[in-house]
């Protein structure tokens, strides 16, 4: 049985390709644990670290729920924690644009960027949750 050589070629950078991806975080701080949340209007996708000549972040997308209106009451809660579960920073973020606009054929979808610098030492644990209204505790 002969393969294509297109097909293999295609398997061949389909293999490549995941080695670049973006969602791996740097090995000194491959040990956090990303968690999400989402809210009723808006959910958090994907969630990842990373450090581009410059400070660590953490960054990924909102999407918004097809019901939704408006989403400029939402914002994000990034909470880091220590491993016994203390809180050592928690910070009150936005995603851009704060109104997602209706793409029609594709996701409703906003990004966000997070400088995490200077990362709290033992921070074993990072949470992303969407919220409306006044932030959460």
């Amino acid at each position: 049985m002969k393969i294509p050589l297109i097909f293999l070629l295609g398997v061949i950078g389909l293999l490549l390709a995941g080695c670049a991806t973006p969602f791996r975080a740097p090995s000194d701080v491959a040990h956090i644990q990303l968690d999400r949340a989402d809210s009723p209007l808006v959910n958090v996708e994907k969630i990842w670290l990373e450090r581009k000549k410059g400070p660590l972040v953490v960054t990924g997308y909102v999407l918004k729920e097809l019901a939704t209106e408006d989403t400029t009451g939402t914002h994000l809660d990034v909470t880091l924690f220590a491993a016994d579960g203390r809180v050592l920073r928690r910070t009150v973020e936005h995603f851009e644009p704060r109104q997602i606009p209706r793409r029609y054929r594709q996701p409703d979808y906003a990004t966000y960027r997070v400088v995490l610098d200077p990362l709290p030492p033992g921070t074993v644990r990072i949470e992303v949750r969407a919220h409306e209204g006044a932030h959460s505790s």
